[in-house]
């Protein structure tokens, strides 16, 4: 490689031979020894030969680094294409929505316009006219009734005004459903503009935001064998944060079958995993309250330290601070497994209770709630 040399006027002749690598340097790239005394002092452990990124980069310059990286970089551009995929999807959805939810508000408000206009100016008056005259097209009527119909009361066959008393309950009753469609619309709204403004906040500063998965404390102080697992086992929780979390997996405790061999020799579909939102065992999986659901693979190759496996989720799920929330697992085969002893139903991070059950998993007896396979979570901030 040719010589480059510096183009500062005090460091004239001073090769380039040196790279700092700093992230937060405002003069990172090719700099000479002048300029590493000047400006990069305080990271000079981030600052390296040119020769010597040149020889290690020479050194993984070879057709299997060239493959790894080749698919690493599909699979980011696989990713890449997924995220502006869902983004235009779910952005149609939205537009969608608030076109239908504007559309109703102007259909509701319109009612209640009609309505109210009875208690204005002289409607009621003009209405009676428009009855009163001789000739009529079958539109005047019906628009004509249409506007006085709030005031018409039937019963049995029969047929009257509205009291004074009934009339002032009908207002009142207009000018609530009125502050209803106010605050719910004016509630929702901007509760979608502050997550949308946090969105974008977010997506300013995607990389200077570091994703560390956390470990929940073990809530468990012992580990024993030979438990028998052949129904659903559930915990219900809530987060002690302050803010919402992301859950992106449970710790689970290792797997045997009855012949003595374990997960780490066997592959079986072991886990139907279910999250809900409360305190109940959901058995339907069209519930509005499941908000998530998945079938494990248990895999030969789960590691397992202290006789727990990270099991992670497809998708991490939203944890909202005090919010309540059950997760239930299934196996699809009797197996035996550890389990924890001496539980504690609090820890620093979560509180722990046990959940109730739907009819449909009362009536079947045969179901176990013993919610020891799960001794923690993995979780981000």
């Amino acid at each position: 490689m040719e010589v480059i040399y510096c183009q500062d006027k005090d460091h004239t002749g001073n090769p380039l031979n040196l790279f700092c690598l700093d992230k937060e340097c405002q003069n990172k790239g090719l700099i000479c020894s002048f300029c590493l005394l000047n400006c990069h002092q305080e990271h000079v452990n981030n600052v390296f030969p040119l020769k010597t990124i040149v020889q290690n980069l020479n050194k993984a310059n070879n057709p299997k680094n060239q493959q790894e990286l080749y698919n690493k970089g599909n699979q980011i551009f696989e990713k890449h294409h997924k995220i502006k995929q869902t983004f235009r999807q779910n952005l149609i959805r939205i537009k969608e929505i608030l076109n239908k939810l504007e559309k109703e508000i102007e259909k509701q408000i319109k009612v209640l316009d009609l309505e109210a206009g009875l208690f204005v100016g002289d409607a009621f008056e003009k209405s009676i006219s428009v009855l009163n005259k001789q000739k009529l097209q079958k539109e005047q009527i019906e628009q004509a009734i249409e506007k006085i119909e709030p005031l018409l009361k039937t019963c049995d066959g029969q047929i009257w005004i509205l009291r004074e008393s009934e009339i002032n309950q009908s207002a009142q009753k207009l000018i609530k459903i009125a502050e209803v469609i106010e605050r719910e619309s004016k509630y929702w709204l901007e509760k979608c503009l502050l997550d949308l403004n946090r969105l974008y906040e977010t997506c300013q500063n995607p990389i200077k935001k570091q994703v560390k998965i956390l470990t929940s404390q073990n809530r468990y102080q012992l580990t024993y064998e030979q438990w028998n697992l052949k129904e659903t086992d559930a915990i219900s929780f809530r987060s002690k944060k302050k803010h919402d979390i992301w859950l992106s997996g449970v710790g689970l405790y290792e797997i045997t079958t009855r012949s003595g061999i374990t997960t780490s020799h066997l592959r079986f579909k072991y886990l139907k995993v279910q999250m809900s939102i409360g305190l109940a065992l959901i058995n339907c999986i069209f519930s509005k309250k499941v908000i998530y659901e998945d079938t494990f693979d248990v895999l030969p190759n789960i590691d397992y330290c202290n006789h727990i496996g990270k099991m992670c989720f497809n998708k991490a799920i939203k944890i909202e601070f005090d919010q309540p929330y059950t997760i239930a697992l299934k196996p699809n085969q009797s197996c035996l497994s550890y389990y924890g002893a001496n539980g504690k139903l609090e820890t620093e991070e979560f509180q722990f209770s046990e959940p109730s059950f739907t009819q449909e998993f009362s009536d079947n007896s045969t179901t176990i709630n013993q919610r020891r396979v799960i001794p923690h979570f993995y979780y981000e901030e």
